[in-house]
């Protein structure tokens, strides 16, 4: 049987033996720090429950997400479920993505675009790994064909599409952050108009003086100023440098692994005289 816990306004849920990383993960997120453009979660109550095996996972989010997916968020109930079956440091980034959403929700009060939501939430996270397998997927490398739309579309899909969508989602709200500043406060302003604004479309109006459509364009260049061919041709060559590097290593230890067998085999080895005998 599952296990309550409550630290501060956190209260964890989790099956046996993961009570002290219920305890643990309850903590993490009652102590989590302020997010970006929207600052501290508000004091409002957080059930947290710990999946500890697929089968759970998909009985507790009733089967509406992807089979990759390892955390969900429903920010109406105030409850995050997470996928704890490899309990690691991944698992604290996944716990602060999910209350990321929270965050963003409660402070806007309505759902955003896909793209948005989990472009700010990975943001939040710090998912950074998420923009470097940008850089060596070709699709990309070709050029952004999909549009906001389809990202939207593409995070729900296989783990392969939806691996790059989530990528593609970060350079958005990544670009949209640099245009703010950067920091802390770069998404402020922003969220904030989301707040008060009727559409999204609206609130990009009013704090960058551009449409979605606008945005949709600048975003697509900015992706392939940076994930294009040359950026792609740049983290392939520095792969293929560091296999080159270990491959002239691992020749260079053999050679000399053969040079040191041929010396002990030649030592004391005298070369018969002419008339002398041999076996």
């Amino acid at each position: 049987m599952p296990a309550a816990v409550t630290v501060g306004r956190v209260t964890a849920v989790a099956w046996p033996p993961q009570a002290d990383l219920a305890v643990a993960l309850a903590e993490a997120a009652d102590r989590s720090p302020p997010f970006p453009g929207v600052g501290p979660l508000p004091d409002r109550p957080i059930r947290l429950l710990l999946a500890s095996n697929r089968a759970r996972f998909d009985s507790l989010t009733r089967g509406r997400l992807p089979s990759w997916s390892e955390g969900a968020a429903f920010p109406d109930r105030g409850a995050i479920v997470l996928l704890s079956d490899r309990p690691s440091v991944r698992l604290s980034v996944a716990l602060r993505h999910e209350l990321a959403h929270l965050a963003l929700r409660w402070r806007v009060g309505r759902p955003l675009p896909l793209w948005f939501e989990e472009g700010y939430a990975a943001v939040a996270a710090g998912e950074w790994d998420r923009l470097d397998a940008l850089r060596l997927d070709w699709q990309v490398a070709r050029g952004v064909h999909m549009n906001l739309d389809e990202v939207d579309h593409a995070l729900r899909s296989d783990a392969a599409n939806a691996a790059a969508a989530y990528g593609l989602a970060t350079t958005a709200v990544s670009l949209l952050d640099r245009w703010g500043g950067g920091g802390a406060q770069g998404l402020t302003r922003l969220i904030d108009a989301l707040a008060r604004a009727p559409t999204f479309d609206a609130a990009l109006r009013g704090t960058y003086h551009m449409t979605e459509g606008d945005f949709e364009g600048r975003w697509q260049r900015d992706v392939a100023a940076h994930y294009g061919w040359l950026g792609w041709a740049e983290a392939a060559g520095a792969f293929w440098a560091v296999v080159g590097t270990a491959l002239a290593w691992l020749v260079w230890r053999r050679r000399r692994r053969d040079r040191e067998r041929k010396a002990l085999l030649d030592e004391g080895w005298t070369v018969p005289a002419p008339d002398d005998p041999t076996a």
